[in-house]
């Protein structure tokens, strides 16, 4: 009877657990769609990010100013839509300076780092300074609002049950999974996370592939500031605060490597809804704050080393796969 491999299929089983736990214990307050609903829109700027930064984490890079970045975007977007009066035309204008905002910072970062050879560590710890700083000059260090139903619409407009930031997320997500499984960019991401040396060697353009990496984060990150925007219905040099912690960690959740070469987007996503679930189900049972953080840590050590086994047994059945080939190769000699 051939052995059933349950760290495998770790991510799906935690999830499973949490939905029967919560179930079982809330099952009124969480088994009613406008709760689900509610998870999902909770953690849809995580996922929509995180659906960008991962091409980062591929690569082995880190970006340290996702929040600022985020806040600046945000900035961005509720600023021009003000200025040209708050139509549609206006909307769709400040969300393209948004992205252009966000591509660009992405496009610096890339540049910088394969240029100079800087750590993209402290690359990023210093733009989100610069970020920030720019924030607060274009808001005075002020609250701006945006309250033209055009813009908010975009983070609070239902279909089926759904505000669109879900839908989002999925389109996002699902465009990011294309590209890294079904493209050649996708595969040149995982080698140069892998083995840029080796990259390099067999003719794959790093450097470039690494700009790229940092611009479609940058991209995310500043569409994440506008839905972000538009749920709050204001942009502040705060919008944004504790975002990089919390697209870091959903990646990390998901199995993704911060070494490079290692993680899928749906493990990612994976990540960001296990959080929200788990943030739900703190509050749907009263948990004090004092408590949550504590809960919080355990579960996250739990989901790390289910997926931490996967990886020993994955590596072990490439240990022994390598060495029948090799016993296999000597015979035939």
């Amino acid at each position: 009877m051939k052995k059933i491999n349950w760290s495998k299929y770790s991510k799906p089983i935690i999830l499973v657990a949490f939905v029967i736990a919560l179930s079982i214990l809330r099952p009124k307050a969480f088994l009613s769609l406008d709760n689900f609903s509610n998870v999902l829109w909770s953690v849809a700027v995580i996922g929509i990010m995180v659906s960008g930064t991962i091409f980062v984490f591929l690569i082995g890079g880190i970006d340290l100013s996702i929040a600022t970045l985020c806040a600046l975007s945000a900035v961005v977007v509720v600023s021009v839509t003000n200025m040209l009066g708050g139509g549609v035309g206006a909307v769709l204008l400040g969300v393209l300076a948004a992205l252009v905002t966000g591509a660009l910072a992405g496009a610096i970062h890339g540049l910088i780092i394969t240029k100079f050879n800087i750590p993209a560590f402290l690359v990023t710890f210093a733009t989100q300074s610069i970020f920030l700083g720019l924030a607060m000059v274009l808001t005075n260090n002020k609250i701006v609002s945006c309250t033209a139903p055009a813009f908010t619409a975009i983070g609070a407009f239902k279909i089926l049950g759904f505000p669109l930031p879900v839908y989002f997320m999925a389109i996002i997500a699902l465009a990011s999974w294309a590209v890294l499984r079904k493209t050649v960019f996708g595969r040149y991401v995982y080698a140069v996370g892998g083995n840029p040396v080796a990259s390099e060697i067999s003719g794959i353009n790093v450097r470039g592939a690494s700009i790229m990496c940092y611009v479609v984060s940058g991209l995310t990150t500043a569409l994440g500031g506008v839905v972000l925007a538009s749920m709050t219905q204001q942009a502040s040099a705060a919008t944004g605060a504790g975002y990089t912690n919390d697209v870091i960690t959903a990646g990390v959740i998901g199995g993704v490597s911060l070494l490079g070469g290692e993680g899928t987007l749906p493990g990612a996503i994976f990540g960001a809804v296990l959080m929200g679930l788990l943030n739900n189900g703190l509050n749907l049972m009263s948990v004090p704050s004092t408590h949550a953080g504590l809960v919080k840590g355990l579960v996250i050590v739990v989901a790390v080393a289910f997926d931490a086994m996967n990886h020993a047994d994955q590596s072990k059945k490439k240990v022994k796969k390598f060495k029948k080939t090799k016993d296999t190769a000597k015979e035939s000699a």
